[in-house]
């Protein structure tokens, strides 16, 4: 039996439920959920990290799905109730694919899972090869938390390295599964001299005037050269999402290449 009745409190999942031709089993989204347009309609029924259990299961779902440690409280209390769930716990990239394959297979829909897989591994290469082309790869910050400071998670990194940049706190996002094992700090940051900061903060908007008012921070090149962008928070979400955040990545990251005349800048 296939499941009939699916509650996503994943918000990443309706747009990949519905390319398999399943969305309307869905009664139940997260209320950070923003596409598919055509889930939006679905009753909102928790947020991210808390929620009403007997809202989530008002509707008698036979799956909840679920992702990362964050809303670990919310599955442990789903499972004290009975309910079926699937939690995801993404990290990188690959990861993406494989929730895909997992939600094909479990929603009858296999086929159509192997497909769209390859069509987003087609977008991701087009990307790619064309960054591959750059001269050279500018150092690229990342940060998704101002206080602790915390850096972007593995698939951050991964896109980062694919849209042509090199991400200067690489070996700690693609270690660190949990956010505090992401924790740096300031000086760290002045230490690596990004030429390009991209942030996205978990839950908030970015607020540009409290990163560019840390002690310090003028003598960064990024902020030097207002190189300071803010990234949607669908990077944060490890789904179909990411290609289009790729690719906005990477238009950022030809625009600073064609503005350096390919001369690699590396002694200012």
């Amino acid at each position: 039996m296939v499941p009939e009745r699916i509650v996503c409190l994943a918000a990443e999942v309706p747009e990949i439920l519905d390319v398999l031709g399943v969305l309307d089993r869905v009664v139940g989204i997260s209320a950070y959920t923003t596409r598919p347009s055509e889930a939006l309609s679905i009753p909102k029924v928790s947020g991210f990290k808390n929620g009403s259990i007997d809202r989530i299961l008002r509707d008698k779902p036979d799956l909840v799905i679920l992702t990362s440690g964050v809303q670990k409280d919310l599955a442990s209390e789903l499972a004290q109730r009975g309910v079926t769930l699937l939690h995801f716990n993404p990290h990188r990239l690959t990861d993406m694919f494989q929730s895909i394959l997992l939600l094909g297979n479990i929603v009858g829909q296999p086929e159509k899972a192997e497909r769209y897989c390859a069509q987003l591994k087609s977008e991701i290469d087009v990307v790619k090869k064309k960054a591959a082309e750059f001269p050279f790869h500018p150092r690229v910050y990342f940060e998704e938390w101002m206080d602790p400071v915390i850096v972007g998670t593995g698939w951050i990194s991964d896109l980062i390295e694919i849209a042509g940049g090199e991400d200067i706190f690489r070996e700690i996002s693609v270690h660190g599964r949990s956010a505090v094992e992401r924790i740096i700090s300031p000086e760290q940051i002045l230490e690596r001299d990004p030429e390009i900061v991209f942030a996205s903060w978990c839950g908030k908007p970015f607020q540009s005037n409290e990163f560019l008012t840390r002690a310090g921070f003028t003598t960064m090149r990024a902020l030097r050269e207002e190189r300071i962008y803010e990234i949607s928070s669908e990077v944060l979400q490890c789904g179909p999402m990411l290609v289009d955040q790729l690719r906005v990545m990477h238009d950022l990251l030809q625009t600073f290449v064609d503005s350096s005349n390919g001369v690699i800048r590396r002694s200012s």
